[in-house]
């Protein structure tokens, strides 16, 4: 896999040939960046060293224009990059210490994780996200049908009343009547 169909990079300084074609591996010497837009998803991973990494565009951030997000790196740790993000890296060491920052890209990795991940995102979504949603909308509708009740049940209550107090009245007036007369 050579580095022209996995990345555009370009270094602050010239690489060598044979760093750029070591199939996804680079070595940063202090002071020196390197910019990345990935075409494919992949991770990157510092092999040596501390970097400061800057995300920027496409992605997960493309619906935020004009933003990024800036992570520093040790060894060890891994990136998940997206596709068309605009990834800038400096190496980052400790005062005094003038050891090169090793990276790996590793797209194999990438589609592994994003496949496992995609997974994982359906069974979340088939198995919890889409009967809460149901359930939520069940009791929506359920709440909905016993404010209707409850407005019924006071309309009858309020008719029953009346109705009471009518016939109260038709059977005490004629009494009043009859005794007064």
């Amino acid at each position: 896999m050579s580095p022209r169909n996995v990345l555009e990079s370009q270094q602050s300084a010239p690489a060598p040939q044979a760093v750029r074609s070591a199939a996804g591996c680079w070595k940063l010497a202090n002071g020196r960046a390197l910019s990345l837009v990935p075409h494919t998803h992949g991770v990157l991973e510092i092999a040596q060293g501390r970097v400061w990494v800057t995300l920027g565009g496409g992605g997960a951030l493309a619906d935020l224009p004009g933003t990024s997000a800036d992570h520093v790196l040790h060894a060890g740790e891994r990136l998940h990059i997206a596709p068309g993000q605009h990834v800038v890296m400096e190496a980052w060491a400790l005062s005094g210490s003038v050891e090169a920052v090793a990276l790996c890209w590793d797209g194999a990795m990438a589609l592994a994780a994003a496949h496992t991940a995609s997974l994982a995102a359906r069974e979340w979504e088939c198995g919890v996200v889409q009967p809460l949603r149901d359930l939520l909308q069940a009791l929506g509708r359920g709440g909905r049908a016993l404010g209707a009740a409850l407005v019924d049940v006071t309309r009858a209550g309020g008719r029953f009343a009346v109705g009471l107090a009518r016939f109260a009245m038709y059977r005490i007036a004629p009494q009043r009547q009859r005794r007064t007369a």
